[in-house]
């Protein structure tokens, strides 16, 4: 996907990310020392700006996204914090997000609780429940299709769902990859139903991660129902 969707080179990302994220805060103070660095992916050299730049006035935080363990254990070593998936569950948080977030974090000598864990959240929430948790059912499929998160699908009991939903993709049938994903799904990978349903249900996340951002389906989708989603989730659960 790296390579194709964005014409980048796809190998190593974790190491790859791992190697940048320090090299961006030596570049945001340059009015401190020069840049001076010869690394796998990045060649930099610069001088010190001295007086034509200042630092930040804070410290600016940089969280990572990640989905498989070792994308997150890079967040564990460098980051300030991680930015899931849109499918994170409180259940992959739990058994397998926070898991690599330590042992990232103990691989270069930090505290894990120095690392903030945020998440996107699929969320629906229309007065008609069953439009809502539709409209949930068709994101998940989307990103079933996506063989790179098999894993996430996998870890979260789904595996023979999700490759029922990749065949339906590779056999260009939407309806059926929609149809591959059953309630079950939608009731762990989503926040789906009423206005009232969904702000309870995102309890489930209370004490599991420091913030939810949340994410409105998308994949079939029009855009007035899109913004009419965001408006009634601003409502009733920000």
């Amino acid at each position: 996907m790296i390579s194709d969707w964005q014409g980048l080179d796809g190998s190593a990302p974790a190491v790859r990310i791992e190697e940048l994220v320090p090299l961006l805060r030596r570049v945001w103070r340059l009015a401190e020392a020069p840049v001076d660095h010869e690394g796998r992916f990045y060649r930099l050299r610069i001088a010190a700006l001295d007086d034509l730049a200042s630092a930040p006035a804070r410290d600016i935080p940089i969280y990572t996204a990640g989905v498989n363990p070792r994308m997150i254990e890079a967040a564990g070593r460098v980051a300030d914090g991680l930015l899931g998936h849109t499918l994170f569950s409180p259940r992959y948080v739990e058994e397998v997000v926070r898991p690599a977030i330590e042992r990232g974090a103990a691989h270069a000598g930090r505290d894990s609780g120095d690392v903030a864990l945020a998440t996107y959240t699929l969320a629906s929430a229309h007065e008609d429940r069953a439009q809502a948790r539709r409209e949930a059912a068709a994101m998940i499929a989307f990103y079933g299709s996506v063989k790179s998160y098999a894993g996430l699908f996998d870890a979260c009991g789904f595996a023979s769902e999700a490759e029922a939903i990749r065949g339906a993709f590779a056999a260009g049938d939407v309806e059926a990859m929609v149809g591959a994903v059953t309630e079950a799904m939608v009731d762990d990978l989503a926040v789906a139903g009423t206005p009232d349903e969904v702000a309870e249900q995102l309890r489930r996340f209370d004490d599991v991660v420091d913030e939810v951002v949340l994410s409105p389906p998308t994949f079939r989708v029009t855009p007035e129902r899109v913004a009419e989603n965001l408006a009634t989730l601003t409502a009733h659960c920000a």
